[in-house]
């Protein structure tokens, strides 16, 4: 095996697990490694971002360092550090013995990527963003986060109950995964199915066409492939004579063409063409006359298939899409009104409008939520709203003494307040409803709500009242003290999901 595909295989390999063992280990309180600045190495996310909020951090530090690797060595984090990639080769790698690729010459369905990645673009100057639907990160992120993880916990609970309960085992073991690894409580959250569909479908796609994701639909590999018109290293072939076609048909992305020439902007540098034995590929910085240009990017006098894209649909595209900036950008911030939130936001969420536009769903702060109670909305606060974090507080509540969220969150749409500001943040309002609360309606004395009220001057009192006539002590909310964290609705003990109490969100 040639020495530079082992040291991509050794750096996809050590990435991947980094990345699948960290958002993994991600819990509260945050033990190992804060994963969020994995989500600030995606230049199509950060882009979108950028447009649709206007929001800078330290991670475009991280994407220029992304970007100038995308101009020297072309998409080599697609072939090299992109851990969903990592996924698909893995997989391919399994199929090899049941399944034989054979690539045709590129052709413009390659395109399609690209053509998605300005409508993205178009859709975040409106102040929507969509790019998080496809992104790989994100994807990759989601799956760990919201399926992956819950399932793992799920059957590792049930196993160590099991032994323990039965068999008078492994307490110790339970324990310290627990302590460690594992929520030390049941986790589970909506709609994973759907997440582990979407990360599975693409995987199962390379039994079509090996990276069909990367090539066709991928904004990432897009963004990176506007970069990588010319890159500084390039991969040269040299003079071949026996015109095999080997190359064309081992490249995992189809980006040589017949011709022997290749298109920088497709290939993801896995190196797999300079393994073979007649040894005409090789990495060259650069080249050095007119006839090795023409031998790697042009190829004259043979038939022409797809080229890649060219400097004149970069600046077309660039131009349109900064023109769009230009004619839209007043009418998407200009009105500056406050939109109603229509679900509970964690503390230290921007305001509905910037939060769906910043927010990149990767699913960091519902994991790390200790009461389970963050969970993923599908159309409650509209279509671009869906899979942004809300309070749940059947299922959980906000703890007051936590702000993990707001730590793990890689873009800040969700703000690390220090504990004391978190724990003033106001989320939303507690109501009495005095036809389902046991005192209002049945006389009957009930102090849970106002017990378990975190607040120090507790924002539920007690007031007399007659009730069927009897003099009983009704619960109210004091809105002064009162910061939504729902743990009185969650607490409640009327069954169901209408509780005597609930939390509404802020207007």
């Amino acid at each position: 095996m040639n020495k530079l595909k082992t040291v991509r295989i050794a750096v996809q390999t050590t990435v991947f697990l980094f990345a699948a063992i960290s958002l993994f280990l991600l819990s509260f309180p945050v033990k190992f490694i804060e994963t969020k600045e994995i989500f600030l190495t995606s230049p199509s996310l950060l882009f979108s971002a950028f447009i649709a909020a206007q929001y800078i951090t330290a991670g475009i530090i991280i994407l220029a360092v992304f970007v100038v690797l995308a101009l020297l060595l072309g998409r080599v984090f697609c072939g090299w550090l992109c851990p969903y990639g990592a996924v698909m080769d893995f997989f391919a790698f399994l199929c090899r013995p049941f399944r034989k690729w054979r690539e045709s010459a590129p052709s413009k369905g390659l395109m399609s990527k690209y053509y998605m990645l300005l409508g993205f673009f178009v859709f975040a100057v409106l102040g929507f963003q969509f790019v998080w639907i496809f992104e790989p990160i994100t994807i990759f992120s989601r799956f760990i986060n919201l399926s992956f993880f819950p399932f793992i916990n799920t059957i590792t609970d049930n196993f160590f109950q099991y032994m323990i309960i039965n068999h008078n085992f492994g307490e110790g073991i339970y324990n310290s995964l627990r302590n460690n690894i594992f929520a030390s409580r049941s986790i589970t959250f909506k709609y994973q199915f759907i997440f582990f569909l979407l990360f599975i479908i693409p995987v199962f796609a390379v039994l079509f066409k090996r990276r069909f994701w990367c090539r066709y639909i991928c904004p990432l590999g897009a963004c990176l492939g506007l970069l990588s018109i010319k890159p500084k290293f390039l991969l040269r072939k040299e003079a071949c004579c026996l015109n095999c076609g080997k190359c064309e048909q081992m490249c995992r992305s189809n980006a040589i063409r017949r011709d022997g020439s290749y298109i920088p902007s497709e290939c993801v540098m896995c190196m797999d063409c300079t393994t073979l034995k007649c040894g005409v590929w090789s990495l060259k910085c650069g080249v050095k006359d007119k006839k090795a240009v023409n031998s790697t990017l042009q190829t004259p006098n043979s038939k022409q298939h797809y080229k890649g894209i060219t400097r004149k649909e970069f600046l077309f595209w660039g131009g349109g899409v900064l023109a769009a900036i230009y004619m839209m950008g007043r009418k998407a911030y200009g009105a500056g009104k406050r939109i109603k939130n229509p679900v509970i936001r964690p503390p230290g969420a921007m305001t509905e409008k910037e939060f769906k536009e910043a927010c990149v769903r990767c699913g960091n702060c519902m994991k790390v939520c200790i009461t389970n109670g963050l969970q993923p909305v599908m159309l409650e606060s509209g279509i671009d709203g869906v899979w942004t974090p809300k309070m749940d507080n059947i299922i959980g509540y906000c703890e007051y003494s936590c702000n993990a969220c707001g730590r793990v969150c890689p873009t800040q749409a969700i703000k690390a307040l220090p504990m004391e500001e978190k724990m003033l943040q106001k989320i939303g309002n507690a109501v009495i409803i005095k036809e389902k609360c046991v005192p209002w309606k049945d006389g009957v004395e009930c102090l849970v709500c106002e017990e378990h009220c975190p607040v120090p001057d507790k924002a539920i009192k007690f007031e007399k009242e007659i009730v069927n006539g009897i003099e009983v002590d009704v619960p109210v909310v004091d809105f002064h003290l009162c910061i939504g964290c729902g743990v009185c609705e969650n607490k409640c003990p009327v069954e169901g999901r209408a509780r005597g109490i609930v939390v509404s969100p802020l207007g």
